[in-house]
């Protein structure tokens, strides 16, 4: 129970397309549906409240930022148009928070949304955690351009170094992460695609080496899932409120 009461908290944050490669039309333009997943199920689990979400927008090929405000229903479902084809990032930054879990004089399991701060009980899990996510759509032809590669600033960020538009099956996905702008030495990442798993359960798992990048191979084709995880000792300026800091980034992609 205490190991599905965990599990439980650990819910995954990322967004969706239903067309993660629209064709631009010269007259009408192009555009895509964004949804968003969270829980354990990709690519759709639990509903998630736009509240919960401290910024979501999309960023344009030259670096044009522009915020989205998306519809308050089901999965955040949200239209997005363009006019001009390149590759363009949708972000979206989860308001971060403390998550407690303890156990009582009577035996008993609780979880509270907070910080451990002024509980005398056996604590199971108390962490800090921050989550970002990023999904990559290539809009009509992008060829020439490599925006993907420029990062967008997140504090864990997931960036590709090869377009993932232009993969065949076998092929390695080097992907480079990086915490606070530098390179995550020996971080875990994880990798999916759709269709692999009804559960909680990931197709490729690695690390990042010294330089903070790993290789993920293709083994599917269609829309893929990539997650980063750090989890670390509380901070001295946090470490009355929690015992440990946890930071999840993901990135979304189509191969074709």
């Amino acid at each position: 129970y205490l190991l599905m009461s965990a599990r439980a908290f650990s819910h995954t944050l990322w967004i969706n397309a239903s067309d993660y490669s629209p064709e631009v039309d010269p007259k009408y333009g192009g555009n895509t549906v964004i949804y968003f997943g969270w829980g354990h199920h990709y690519p759709v689990d639990s509903f998630l409240s736009v509240e919960s979400l401290e910024d979501i927008s999309l960023i344009y090929p030259d670096g044009k930022m522009e915020k989205i405000v998306p519809e308050k229903r089901g999965f955040l479902a949200t239209i997005l148009n363009f006019k001009q084809p390149g590759f363009y990032v949708v972000s979206a930054i989860k308001k971060p928070g403390f998550y407690t879990l303890f156990v009582d004089s009577k035996g008993e399991i609780h979880h509270k949304i907070g910080p451990k701060t002024g509980l005398n009980e056996e604590i199971i899990l108390s962490l800090y955690y921050e989550q970002y996510a990023k999904c990559l759509i290539k809009v009509g032809d992008a060829e020439e351009n490599n925006s993907f590669l420029k990062p967008i600033g997140h504090k864990l960020e997931i960036i590709p170094l090869k377009n993932p538009y232009k993969l065949n099956y076998g092929e390695f996905l080097p992907v480079k992460v990086l915490f606070n702008g530098k390179p995550a030495r020996y971080c875990k990442v994880y990798a999916t695609y759709m269709g692999f798993s009804v559960g909680d359960d990931y197709a490729y798992a690695t690390s990042t080496d010294e330089n903070g990048i790993a290789k993920i191979r293709i083994i599917h084709w269609g829309p893929h899932l990539i997650k980063a995880e750090i989890k670390m000792p509380a901070s001295d300026d946090l470490k009355d409120k929690c015992n440990e800091l946890h930071y999840t980034a993901t990135l979304t992609f189509e191969v074709p």
